[in-house]
């Protein structure tokens, strides 16, 4: 389980690179991918974004289906919000808190990292627990983790420059658009770790997804570790790399999305645009606000 569940979490950080043409224009996408896995559906994702001239709000949901579900019934939750500051023409993100969550029958995890509006570095912690029970649990206990040593606490020096994964991406797809860079490094720290994203945008093409030949724009992207790794793990994560697939027209949505290294390979592939037609994305549970929009996670 622990093999399937990796890939996807590295999915969750790559697909966020979509967040549309950001020079000016105001969107609102609500898109539903399927993730597979050796030629198996294993997962559905949805992506959420609204974004404006001055602010976004960005986030994931997944929840494991076919094959995978019947060993597991696996859910994830991924948000970010923040503000776009800068000179104008070449605005970049500042978040403002980072979200995420995820939960299995027997263990869940939570986090809320909040960013200081000061020295702009994001702090928060991990809360591990039974999801039966409420009581907590501590990460090198659990069953799959094969650590040589405990977590790490990563200094604010490592984390000085960093943002959370999906505002970075919507930082390096800003730098792109507005300025014609053809590779962006962007600084991600996501609660835990330090690394690096460096993204390199190919030439148009066309490319078949789902039956369906579209003009696409190819995305890679591959990633550095700088802090908080195994080294088997740092080794993992530099092999790993992904290759993305954007709609070549002003929304700039992805279709496909593939990731692979020595040990595996997954892609997700857009089934639906829920912004069109709401039907499709009931699979899995509808986007809920609380009462205190500070508070808001997607379900």
């Amino acid at each position: 389980m622990r093999t399937l569940f990796a890939p996807l979490g590295l999915l969750l950080s790559f697909l966020l690179t979509a967040t549309g043409p950001a020079a000016a224009r105001d969107q609102s996408e609500r898109l539903l991918f399927d993730v597979m896995f050796g030629g198996l559906h294993i997962a559905d994702v949805i992506v959420v974004l609204d974004q404006n001239t001055a602010t976004y709000t960005a986030g994931m949901q997944m929840k494991t289906r076919g094959v995978i579900d019947w060993f597991d019934d696996f859910t994830a939750n991924i948000e970010t919000k923040g503000a776009f500051q800068g000179d104008a023409g070449l605005l970049q993100p500042v978040p403002a808190t980072y979200r995420r969550g995820w939960a299995s029958p027997e263990v869940a995890a939570e986090m809320t990292m909040v960013f200081d509006p000061t020295d702009r570095i994001g702090r928060g912690a991990d809360r591990i627990f039974d999801p039966r029970t409420g009581l907590d649990l501590k990460a090198e206990d659990l069953p799959w983790n094969n650590r040589q040593r405990p977590i790490p606490v990563i200094p604010d020096d490592k984390k000085a420059g960093a943002i959370d994964p999906i505002s970075a991406f919507v930082g390096a797809r800003r730098l792109i658009l507005e300025t014609g860079q053809r590779e962006v490094r962007m600084p991600i720290y996501d609660g835990r770790r330090r690394y690096d994203v460096i993204t390199t945008v190919g030439t148009p093409r066309m490319r078949t997804v789902r039956d369906i030949e579209r003009s696409v724009i190819p995305v890679r992207s591959r990633m550095e570790p700088v802090y908080g790794f195994e080294p088997d793990g740092e080794d993992r994560m530099r092999e790993s790399e992904g290759e993305m697939y954007f709609t070549a027209d002003d929304r700039f949505v992805p279709v496909q999305i593939i990731l692979g290294n020595s040990m595996f390979s997954s892609a997700m592939n857009l089934i639906a645009e829920c912004n069109v037609d709401p039907a499709p994305c009931e699979i899995i549970a509808p986007v809920t606000k609380a009462e205190d929009e500070d508070q808001r996670l997607l379900p």
